[in-house]
């Protein structure tokens, strides 16, 4: 039986659960937590050659809007395993507390490869606020990615 799965992460966006409940989509979208978030998915969405929507959907194809306006999903490809797709796609959910919750059906998807995805993002947010931060302390930044892992180099050259 197919039913929605939740994953919990422990990313926090604090000030973002009042936005979002007052449907300010616009100002939630400017935030900058919101703005990095986007970006993670979008080069998720590019590595697994995907594409983001605001939407998932369950087994029978109900639409479930995502209250961050964040959707990955991943369709089945020819040359790829079945279990390697998200055609329903996975939502990014900010709750009531500001968590960050991953919630899709992975009916008939790798349970590694649903996992996989959820870590990615999260990773891929990480090195992104790390970055956002190290230039907001006027470092000069470079990332480098080996199979699994990000490597953020971070300076500061004197004149």
């Amino acid at each position: 039986m197919s039913h929605i799965e939740e994953g919990k992460t422990h990313l926090v966006f604090n000030g973002l659960p009042p936005l979002l409940q007052q449907g300010d989509v616009s100002a939630a979208a400017q935030h900058p937590c919101m703005k990095l978030l986007h970006q993670a998915v979008v080069l998720t969405a590019k590595q697994y050659d995907g594409e983001v929507r605001s939407s998932y959907y369950t087994y029978y194809g109900v639409e479930q809007p995502a209250n961050t306006g964040l959707a990955l999903h991943i369709p089945i490809r020819p040359g790829k395993p079945r279990g390697e797709a998200l055609p329903r796609g996975i939502g990014l959910v900010i709750d009531e507390t500001g968590a960050l919750k991953f919630l899709g059906d992975p009916w008939a998807v790798d349970e590694h490869f649903y996992q996989q995805v959820q870590q990615v993002i999260v990773q891929k947010y990480t090195a992104l606020a790390h970055m956002a931060v190290l230039k907001q302390m006027n470092y000069q930044v470079s990332t480098q990615q080996m199979d699994d892992q990000i490597t953020i180099t971070g300076g500061i050259y004197a004149a």
